[in-house]
């Protein structure tokens, strides 16, 4: 097999393996890397798009006590999400 096919192989392969995931940010796509042992964020992705599409963040947004008067205060989202992935580690 010739080299640009190969690479053509590996493309159509890496392709096939990634997935979309529906975040409240938008649509990501996600790589499957089945030679990793492990990846950073794990099954982090597919735990964001669950979440949002059940509403359970922006639920917990709303219902939040936080409120920040400070023109330089961080939003309610960064947060409560920085909360949240610190609790995750």
């Amino acid at each position: 097999m010739g080299e640009s096919k190969l690479k053509r192989l590996k493309a159509k392969q890496m392709q096939m393996s990634c997935a979309g995931v529906q975040t409240a940010g938008g649509r990501v796509q996600v790589r499957w890397e089945a030679d990793s042992a492990a990846t950073p964020m794990g099954q982090l992705a597919y735990f964001i798009e669950f979440l949002t599409l059940t509403g359970l963040w922006s639920g917990w947004q709303e219902r939040c006590p936080l409120s920040y008067t400070s023109p330089n205060a961080p939003s309610k989202a960064d947060v409560l999400g920085t909360w949240m992935l610190s609790i995750l580690s």
